[in-house]
């Protein structure tokens, strides 16, 4: 027993590290969905600075510089393959777990903060549509990790390290990376006043408020140097106008409390758990109501519940402006942590079976959880779900008719495009430059509405068109997307004159999948190969 309460810390991060590995297990080759266009540009992203290319300035990049070049490194490695891609995130999820637990145990007991971090891997919410985001959210997990090490033990090397986790962030998606560097800031600031803490801090404001800031703008200014306005502005979309969807803060409030209602009540392992939380919730704040902890450890709790707490909010930013439930993913790990700290902390206080109870109760939910969760990825893993294209190798759950058009469109592809011949895709279907190992042909990915493509960056794209020769043209069925917003149809809602061009000079010579139903993301997906006329 001696041995196990001084080694308690260690223990628990193993046991998460090794449940990590099980819970992920199931996706190194398989995933739910898989996009013709965003993860298509994602792996095409990889691809390209593998190459050698820049993101921004070779080819169009929505988010921070750092992931395509984390992702190409798994290229390089284990093979450019799909499977690598899902390696490289899986390793994330597993880095964000410990980086939880690590967190937690700051302010829990490292049974509690285990199974904390055990949950995240299980049940925190995928950003299904990138590989992108989920580095970030290990970062904030580590930026967390750092800032309640200090508010519990005030040690400057936890803000240095805090303050590389905001570099990094930083490099992955700005906003986010931006918003931890001013809750970390304002965390010292409070955490000090509270503590009467005098060590002298001017080297690392300088650090957090010039330096970090200065660099972090010297890489995205070279990036985007030469670059109109109107082109950095659809990589990094955060003006007014730059996004199709936009919602005041009381209808977003108002959507997430019903969907955590219905969420909360649609079945009964949610059920149990959240009536567990919120019990543990009302004790916890019943408990500080009436000083039950030494002074010491009432501070903390004070200050790591407002931490969580405003963190939580700040990373729902996204999500309050535009009212979008995915965007929310990025504070639900802080929901995690002030859930598992309520429980942990409500649970210090009865007896140590019922204690032991709740922990065996919550493990015991896990546990099922995986097991249901894991046998549904098994039944997806079949051979008409499987994408046998040398660069696919993975199952997923598109319709097989998604997979059929894919693998014939790329195979159409391959087989009609001389070696150093490429093609032009459009509206958004960076996928098939990946299967295909062809560079695109402008800088340019993306052609929808809420892009906003001007006339004279019309006239850019066809001008290069020109320049490479590109004599062929994948059309996909999402030109003509009539119901989703923001989207439109090609030559007459946007791109007018990059319609016209291809009406004028190519003409129909392949067609495959559906273009009877609405385009959907990953669904209802039709191609078109047109050929330059005179070829």
């Amino acid at each position: 027993m001696s041995f196990l309460k001084l080694n308690a810390k260690s223990l628990a991060l193993l046991a998460v590290l090794v449940s990590g590995i099980f819970i992920t297990a199931p996706y190194l080759n398989f995933q739910d969905y898989l996009s013709q266009g965003d993860h298509g540009r994602d792996l095409y992203a990889a691809q390209a600075v593998y190459r050698g290319e820049l993101p921004y300035r070779d080819f169009w990049w929505v988010y921070g510089p750092l992931t395509p070049y984390y992702y190409g490194l798994f290229f390089k490695i284990f093979g450019t393959k799909i499977s690598s891609m899902l390696l490289g995130k899986i390793i994330m999820r597993i880095l964000g777990g410990l980086l939880l637990s690590l967190g937690l145990m700051e302010i829990a007991s490292p049974l509690g903060a285990g199974l904390a971090g055990c949950w995240y891997m299980l049940f925190a919410q995928d950003f299904f549509f990138t590989y992108n985001h989920i580095a970030g959210v290990a970062m904030v997990l580590g930026v967390v990790w750092c800032l309640l090490s200090y508010i519990n033990t005030p040690a400057i090397k936890a803000l240095w390290r805090a303050l590389g986790f905001v570099f990094i962030l930083c490099l992955i998606k700005i906003n986010f990376g931006l918003a931890a560097l001013v809750m970390t800031v304002i965390t010292v600031g409070v955490s000090d006043f509270w503590h009467r803490n005098k060590i002298d801090k001017r080297i690392f404001y300088l650090t957090a408020l010039l330096i970090v800031p200065g660099i972090i703008f010297i890489i995205y200014y070279a990036l985007l140097h030469g670059l109109s306005s109107m082109e950095i502005r659809q990589c990094l979309p955060y003006k007014e106008g730059d996004q199709p969807y936009s919602v005041s803060v009381w209808t977003a409030v108002g959507n997430f409390l019903n969907i955590t209602w219905h969420t909360m009540t649609s079945n009964w392992v949610n059920l149990t758990l959240g009536l567990l939380i919120n019990a543990c919730a009302l004790r916890t704040f019943y408990l500080l109501a009436q000083k039950r902890f030494t002074p010491e450890r009432q501070m903390g709790l004070l200050l790591s519940l407002g931490l969580l707490g405003i963190f939580y909010l700040v990373n729902s930013h996204e999500y309050l402006k535009s009212g979008v439930w995915y965007r929310d993913f990025w504070a639900q790990p802080l929901s995690i942590m002030l859930s598992f700290l309520f429980i942990d902390t409500a649970a210090q206080s009865i007896s140590t079976t019922v204690r032991k109870t709740i922990f065996l109760i919550i493990a015991t939910l896990a546990f099922y959880c995986w097991i249901l969760i894991a046998h549904t990825i098994t039944i997806h893993k079949t051979p008409e779900q499987f994408i046998s294209l040398p660069r696919g190798g993975i199952y997923v759950g598109n319709s097989t008719s998604w997979i059929a058009t894919v693998e014939d469109t790329t195979a159409f592809l391959n087989k009609t495009l001389k070696p150093n011949e490429l093609f032009f895709a459009l509206p958004y279907d960076c996928l098939y430059y990946y299967l295909t190992d062809k560079k695109t042909p402008t800088r340019q990915l993306i052609f929808f509405d809420h892009i906003k493509i001007p006339p004279e960056q019309e006239k850019s794209i066809i001008g290069e068109l020109e320049a490479r020769h590109v004599n062929y043209i994948l059309l996909s069925s999402r030109a003509y997307a009539r119901q989703e917003p923001g989207l439109g149809l090609l030559g007459i809602t946007y791109c007018p004159l990059i319609g016209k061009y291809i009406q004028d000079n190519f003409v129909a010579i392949a067609k495959s999948g559906d273009w009877s139903h609405e385009p959907g993301w990953a669904w209802n997906h039709g191609t078109m190969i047109l050929k330059r006329k005179g070829t």
